[in-house]
């Protein structure tokens, strides 16, 4: 593990963080803003099939075609999930859920081998699991819609499960990310297309979802960083750091989307900013050992 994989861990961090920012800018159906995701994640893959020219073999296709419907689900579903808790409620469960499942999986994999290297791991999960929460920390709105709970929950635990199976796939197979992102992202827009006509009756490509593809191509690129860190770090480092994002997102909403903070609410942010960086360094910790 030298510098440079630690490098393209972080990449994801930012890409991540700007998807949410920029999609509320452009708004739409949770179908349209994934559909836009993966329309320009196929844009780019298109890109990195020409460059790279990865060898892709009917195993691999179909792997990466699957992890790109898990995707589908779990993008759907944050989307959903989103509408029916909020982003405060949603986001912290939804970055626990997945942290907490593709850690996990890592460990069942071969990540984490030695005691040392669990117990900086475990530690820095539940520092960035509380930074998390601490960081989407928004006050209650006397006008506010109530949020609903059990559907909320529900959706974002399939979200979870859809997150989780995307990358935990690819791990299983020992598949890396050039050869995998192009198939991914035919699945992608295949499921999309699908759960659009069969969840919500309507039309997945739209001049929103055309106008959310900018957003895919800042996925993509986070996406393949993501692929090429887990496959040198482990997924049960390269993940929990991606989810770091949280903090690009939170600053971003300020600064782009001219949302407003409250003084306990920047107190709280503050607080689950310096929280996951020590996560970040417990996961650096982790590596080590």
């Amino acid at each position: 593990m030298d510098l440079l994989d630690w490098l393209i861990a972080f990449i994801p961090v930012i890409s991540f963080g700007l998807v949410p920012v920029i999609g509320t800018l452009i708004g739409g159906k949770p179908t349209e803003q994934s559909m836009g995701i993966a329309l320009g994640g196929f844009v780019f893959s298109l890109v990195v099939l020409f460059i790279r020219r990865p060898d892709i073999t009917p195993h691999i296709f179909i792997t990466g075609f699957l992890s790109g419907v898990f995707w589908s689900i779990g993008s759907v579903g944050q989307f959903m999930g989103i509408n029916k808790l909020g982003v405060s409620r949603a986001t912290p469960m939804l970055n626990g859920g997945q942290i907490i499942g593709t850690s996990l999986l890592g460990v069942m994999l071969g990540d984490w081998a030695s005691t040392s290297a669990k117990t900086y791991g475990f530690i820095a999960l539940f520092l960035i699991i509380a930074g998390i929460v601490f960081t989407s920390y928004k006050q209650q709105e006397a006008d506010s819609a109530k949020p609903q709970w059990g559907k909320g929950i529900l959706i974002n635990l399939i979200a979870v499960l859809g997150f989780t199976a995307y990358v935990g796939i690819l791990k299983y197979y020992r598949i890396d990310g050039w050869s995998s992102i192009f198939p991914q992202s035919i699945g992608q827009i295949t499921a999309i297309f699908v759960i659009g006509l069969l969840l919500f009756k309507s039309q997945s490509f739209t001049k929103l979802s055309l106008r959310n593809s900018i957003i895919g191509v800042i996925w993509g690129v986070g996406n393949i960083a993501l692929l090429l860190s887990q496959a040198s770090l482990g997924l049960a480092i390269a993940y929990p750091v991606s989810q770091a994002a949280v903090i690009i997102s939170v600053f971003g909403g300020v600064l782009i989307n001219k949302e407003r903070k409250t003084r306990k609410e920047w107190i709280a942010a503050g607080i689950g900013i310096v929280v996951i960086c020590a996560g970040l360094f417990m996961i650096y910790l982790s590596g080590k050992h």
